[in-house]
Parts: structure tokens; C-alpha cells; sequence
């Protein structure tokens, strides 16, 4: 099975400017090989011989507001759906130096519907990229299949860098293997803000890396995190 490079989906300048915005690009024919402009969230949508025409997307972004500072945590969140086949990759492509904290995988199952479970010691770490594999993940009846890695940045981050970072997957389907990488979702590197600087990092009072909601239920209980954080603090104080 041919490995189809997504990287070839921006087109040229109006493309870019549009990858920019974080919105659905489809491939079309176009093979031009400019990187994509730097955003927090981007997404490619193609459909190919294999696929019959129908349409897949993968998608990635960064939780919370696109900046970390060095030592602390960034979280990505990488979608893969489609019109009904199976997948059985999923693939992040992080950053040079970024240490895995934490790996989740949300799938479609036939009973129990979209749930996440922790596959942080199950996924496989490769040269700057972590995957998630299985026997096969389907995307029929609207199922999506998401992967949320949590790094901490390195140490020697330097402050004001925009650092690129991709995707992939394995679409069980003639060409459906992809990569996206790089893709143009990038972390800015900023200053730890006072908290992080003057109490140590987000993790410390237990809201590092802290994602609201799930497929399942966007929103989330707010109630449950803010409970969950009074008793980190109180707890380090007794």
C-alpha cells in the first residue's frame, strides 16, 4: 500500500491562506510542495480512487490557546473520520524534544458508543511521532477516531519559536495511508505566566494538560475539574 503525502494539499497562496484560517482543504490535483501556514488548528479533506470518491478528513489541534512555555505541557487533539471505512493508525508528529506525558484514544465502539480510554503506555513512540494502532476503528455512522498527546516542551524552548508539528493515519482502504507532516498546527513558546513561575508548572495544582469535555459530551463538568483542583491545593497543604 502506497503511502499518499498530504503535505501536497497546499495548492499556493490562496490555499495557504486558507490553511491558515484552520479551515477543510481538499486535495484536488494539485501537487505543490509549500509547507502551510502556521495556525492551531488545521484540516484536510480528500476523497481518491481507493476511497471511491467518498471523502475522509484529518484533523489536528491545539487544546487551549496554542502557547507553552518551556518545561510545562502542551496537549494536541488529531481526528480522523470519514465515510464508513475502517482505520487502523492514528499518528502524531510532534515537535523535536517533547516528552510524552499522557496519550488517549476516543473510538466508535459497537457497544458503549464513543468512549476515551488511556493508551499511554500501549502506543508506539517513534522518531518524533507517537501512533495508536488496532485491529480497526470505524468511521461509519459518524464515528471519529481521536488521539489526545499531552508533551511536556523541553526545557531549552526558545521563547517566541513556532514550532510545526503533523498527523496521519492508516485508512484500511487502497492508498489510505497519510501522513500531514509538517501541517501547520504550531506551538508558540511563551514565558511561564506567574503561576507556572512562581509555583512550579499547571500539573502542580492538577490542571495541566486539563481537556474540558470529550466527543461525547463537549462541554464537560466543569464542577468535577474545579473539585478535583481544590483538593490537589488543599492537599499539598496539609
Amino acid at each position: 500500500m502506497s503511502r499518499r503525502s498530504l503535505r501536497h494539499a497546499v495548492a499556493a497562496t490562496a490555499s495557504m491562506a486558507i490553511l491558515a484560517a484552520g479551515v477543510t482543504v481538499g486535495l484536488g490535483a494539485s501537487t505543490a510542495q509549500a509547507a502551510p501556514a502556521c495556525a492551531t488548528k488545521q484540516s484536510v479533506t480528500d476523497s481518491w480512487a481507493g476511497s471511491f470518491g467518498t471523502p475522509y478528513t484529518v484533523s489536528k489541534e491545539i487544546v487551549g490557546d496554542g502557547t507553552a512555555a518551556p518545561g510545562h505541557t502542551v496537549t494536541y487533539l488529531t481526528k480522523v473520520s470519514g465515510s464508513g471505512a475502517l482505520v487502523n493508525e492514528i499518528r502524531d508528529f510532534h515537535p523535536a524534544g517533547f516528552q510524552l506525558v499522557k496519550a488517549r484514544l476516543n473510538v466508535k465502539w459497537v457497544l458503549g458508543g464513543q468512549q476515551w480510554d488511556d493508551v499511554t503506555g500501549t502506543v508506539v513512540r517513534g522518531n518524533n511521532s507517537v501512533k495508536a494502532t488496532g485491529a480497526g476503528w470505524t468511521t461509519a455512522g459518524g464515528g471519529v477516531i481521536a488521539l489526545e498527546t499531552t508533551y511536556k516542551v523541553p526545557d531549552d524552548a526558545v521563547v517566541g519559536s513556532k514550532l510545526d508539528s503533523g498527523a496521519g493515519t492508516n485508512i484500511l482502504l487502497a492508498a489510505g495511508d497519510w501522513n500531514i507532516n509538517p501541517m501547520g498546527v504550531c506551538v508558540t513558546v511563551r514565558q511561564p505566566n506567574p503561576v507556572e513561575a512562581g509555583s512550579g508548572s499547571l500539573e502542580d495544582l492538577g490542571i495541566g494538560g486539563q481537556v474540558f469535555g470529550s466527543l461525547t459530551d463537549p462541554q464537560g463538568s466543569i464542577s468535577n475539574v474545579v473539585g478535583g483542583i481544590l483538593g490537589n491545593v488543599l492537599g499539598n497543604m496539609s
